[in-house]
């Protein structure tokens, strides 16, 4: 049963490869990472909220709070930390801090096996901004904050 469940998440994530990255987006014609994770677990039966109650502005990430939020949004549908010793797996989620340490994590993918993650990119140049694979080793392995996974995973 959980195993279904983890397939159905990153099945469900797989189906947005290719979509543009689009600032609070929640379809197929544009999604941003946050997006991402509401539309995959939800349709796996996994209500996550799409926000924590507040108002998301553009640039909400730099907020001294957003780190809190997205961490309770999290903690509060069902998730935890993954341990120092356990391995990512599939249909946990990394959370990125992509501007470095004095910035909230912000950035989320949804793990597809221990190495690559599917993720709402939102690069510099359009041609990127969109939902593409990730890979922990190396480019995103120093910006990883935390690893969360379903508790009943």
């Amino acid at each position: 049963m959980q195993e279904d469940v983890r397939d159905r998440v990153v099945q469900n994530a797989r189906k947005f490869i290719g979509t543009p990255f689009r600032h609070s987006g929640r379809s197929t014609l544009g999604i941003d990472c946050a997006g991402l994770l509401y539309m995959a677990y939800n349709r796996a039966g996994i209500f996550i909220p799409k926000n924590d109650g507040k108002e998301y502005s553009v640039q909400w990430w730099k907020h001294i709070d957003s780190e809190e939020r997205l961490y309770n949004a999290l903690v509060g549908c069902g998730f935890r930390f993954l341990s120092d010793d356990e391995l990512p797996d599939k249909g946990d989620i990394p959370l990125f801090r992509l501007y470095g340490d004095h910035y909230p994590a912000h950035h989320s993918g949804i793990m597809i096996d221990q190495e690559y993650f599917v993720h709402a990119k939102c690069g510099w140049k359009e041609k990127d901004k969109k939902v593409g694979l990730g890979s922990l080793h190396p480019s995103y392995i120093d910006k990883l904050a935390w690893m969360m996974r379903y508790k009943e995973f």
